[in-house]
């Protein structure tokens, strides 16, 4: 071969190189592209997997909802019946004295059940076609009001005048 033909079979051999080199390239891009599908997938997948936790989290938690619902609605139920069976028994009177102590002594609990019991007695005063004295009445429609949070003060020697002051004067 002569040095002209060698020239041509180097540049030959440099274009199917440089074609060779360009089709790995392209295939290297590719096997990139599914590496970062699957990637994707497989974090789609994750998610997919931590989300059907939290559904069946939220099923569990809907499920004992109904369960507490159920309950609580079965309670009512009961309690009305036996405050519809009370207050045929007892005169009005009574009836009503035993409301006014049920309420006052509810004044101290938390506004949930002070909620609840509001609705009890007005509802077993409304199943009785009972007219409730104006402060009961007052004192019942006031049971849901949000209340300050009682002040506990713990005193160790002898103190007096201790009345929502700012400060404590000493016997």
């Amino acid at each position: 071969m002569n040095e002209e033909e060698l020239k041509e079979a180097a540049r030959d051999a440099r274009r199917a190189i440089d074609r060779k080199r360009e089709c790995l390239r392209e295939s290297y891009e590719e096997l990139e592209g599914f590496s970062r599908t699957l990637e994707n997938v497989e974090n789609v997948l994750a998610e997919n997997e931590s989300l059907r936790a939290d559904n069946e989290s939220l099923q569990a938690q809907l499920q004992e909802e109904k369960e507490l619902r159920m309950r609580a609605e079965m309670q009512l139920s009961e309690m009305s019946k036996l405050s519809a069976g009370v207050a045929k028994k007892a005169s009005q009177d009574e009836l009503l004295k035993a409301i006014r102590v049920f309420v006052n002594k509810s004044k101290r609990k938390k506004i949930e059940k002070r909620i609840a019991v509001k609705e009890m007695v007005l509802e077993m005063a409304n199943a009785n076609s009972m007219t409730l004295p104006e402060d009961l009445a007052v004192t019942i429609d006031s049971l849901d009001d949000e209340q300050p949070e009682a002040k506990v003060v713990n005193v160790a020697g002898n103190y007096n005048d201790i009345h929502d002051n700012s400060n404590v004067n000493r016997a």
